[in-house]
């Protein structure tokens, strides 16, 4: 079930109608919560159902047994083989079937084929794994007491705002919602209208648009000239920014209506100076759980320069390697780990790079958004054949602008409201007006929504992760 389909619409408002008749009986409501959340993962696949409740019924028994156990390590290392296993069956199989079958074919050896599974990945595996692992890992680290009532955890894993597409949210985030007062103000219903509404927008508006323009240049590369391709690769980052981050705005929206907050996951990325900052813009859950679930149980930046740099390569090859089975989503974790060493041990040191005046900090923001844009290169190409062939475009000397001034245009309009968005944070101040700007930024949104949607809207890009 698509966020942007009707169906949905109709599923959200009778799930929020019965949340709200259900709020005096919080058993009933949980209960409805959870077979809200079965139904809607249901409507893709509904046999793979049958993997999330495994995935909840195992994690649910390993927490039990953690505080009772001699030997919990061996609990947690039980359910890190489950979790993963389940990633490397339906997500890597097939890749790492691929590979093998390409270095038998160097060694001219057809007789070692393995022929590949025919397995159809489940949406939102990449996530619901995340968290259910993080749950245990946690209650293993002593910072979260085991839950006995398994609906709420059962719920904590498949609740349908976030179980396909994040944000990533920790067991001990969610509980603790839960757990906690769930009364609704009037601001935060005029919060969660306002990421509903600029949600949409994001997608329809502008990630599905933006699509028209960047799918061509990496889809068919062949004979596109430099500024058409360099136009699509800007198109395609702001395409993936508008398409993600507007699906966690109507997560984080529809989450809120219904009682729990989830934490942020995008904080206007193209607007870092750094690397380092990028991600702590850019996906802001999947960042914080590799950097508390891998980079520093590997040690992190307490044991030496090489240990640190090796510590952050490994986290963002396996970062890319989550994002999906193929050596481009290998090679863009490997450029931003080698981009997070080289600014700790070479731009850190610069006195001018780090100087705090307009034109350090203008040029500090243009180099940090053009490493990441060459490295979406990478994340879109379908394979490292298309990859070579857009930098091989890019690489042709610049023969005019190709009459595309108008996509300039709106492109750098994009990146200047990263800028302004960062420093002005206008989702709070419209959701805190109480004039008539809220009520002006909701119907522009639609009226932009009818006006500028494309007819035909795919569905959002992290639902193949």
């Amino acid at each position: 079930m698509l966020f942007n389909s009707i169906h949905f619409l109709v599923f959200f408002l009778v799930v929020l109608a019965l949340n709200q008749a259900l709020r005096r009986w919080p058993t009933a409501q949980k209960l409805m919560l959870l077979g809200a959340s079965y139904y809607f993962y249901g409507q893709w696949e509904w046999h793979y159902l049958l993997l999330v409740w495994f995935s909840t019924l195992v994690d649910y028994a390993i927490a039990l047994r953690l505080p009772k156990t001699p030997r919990p390590r061996r609990l947690v290392v039980l359910s890190v083989i489950v979790n993963l296993g389940f990633l490397a069956v339906f997500k890597y199989a097939n890749w790492l079937i691929a590979t093998w079958n390409g270095g038998v074919d160097l060694l001219a050896a057809p007789a070692w084929h393995v022929t590949p599974i025919d397995l159809l990945l489940p949406v939102g595996i990449s996530f619901y794994t995340f968290q259910s692992l993080s749950y245990t890992i946690d209650v293993y680290r002593g910072v979260l007491p085991p839950r006995r009532n398994l609906l709420d955890y059962a719920l904590a894993v498949a609740f349908f705002p976030q179980i396909e597409a994040g944000p990533i949210v920790r067991a001990r985030e969610f509980l603790a919602e839960l757990d906690g007062d769930q009364r609704i103000a009037f601001g935060d219903v005029k919060y969660a209208l306002v990421l509903i509404a600029l949600g949409y927008a994001k997608k329809l508006v502008f990630a599905d648009n933006l699509a028209l323009v960047a799918d061509p240049v990496f889809d068919h590369p062949a004979g596109l000239s430099f500024a058409q391709t360099l136009l699509g690769v800007y198109a395609f980052a702001f395409q993936i920014y508008c398409d993600f981050s507007g699906y966690t705005d109507i997560a984080i929206g529809c989450a809120l209506l219904l009682g729990i907050r989830f934490p942020k996951n995008f904080d206007y990325p193209y607007a870092a100076q750094s690397i380092q900052e990028f991600w702590r813009r850019w996906h802001m859950t999947l960042s914080r759980w590799l950097r508390d679930y891998l980079y520093i149980p590997l040690g992190g930046n307490r044991r030496g320069d090489a240990r640190t740099y090796a510590n952050l390569m490994t986290t963002m090859l396996l970062g890319g390697l989550w994002h999906g089975a193929n050596w481009t989503f290998v090679i863009w974790g490997g450029l931003h780990g080698a981009y997070l060493a080289f600014e700790r041990a070479v731009l850190a040191r610069l006195r001018w790079w780090n100087a705090a005046n307009p034109f350090a900090t203008a040029l500090r923001v243009a180099v940090t958004f053009h490493l990441a844009c060459f490295a979406w290169i990478f994340f879109r190409a379908r394979d490292l054949a298309g990859a070579r062939a857009v930098l091989a475009n890019l690489a042709q000397a610049p023969a005019g602008a190709d009459g595309l001034g108008g996509l300039v245009l709106l492109l750098g309009a994009m990146f200047a409201s990263q800028q302004v968005g960062a420093r002005m944070h206008y989702k709070e101040r419209i959701a805190a007006s109480d004039g008539p700007l809220f009520a002006v930024a909701l119907a522009a949104a639609m009226v932009a929504m009818v006006w500028f949607a494309p007819t035909h809207t795919a569905p959002f890009i992290y639902f193949q992760f």
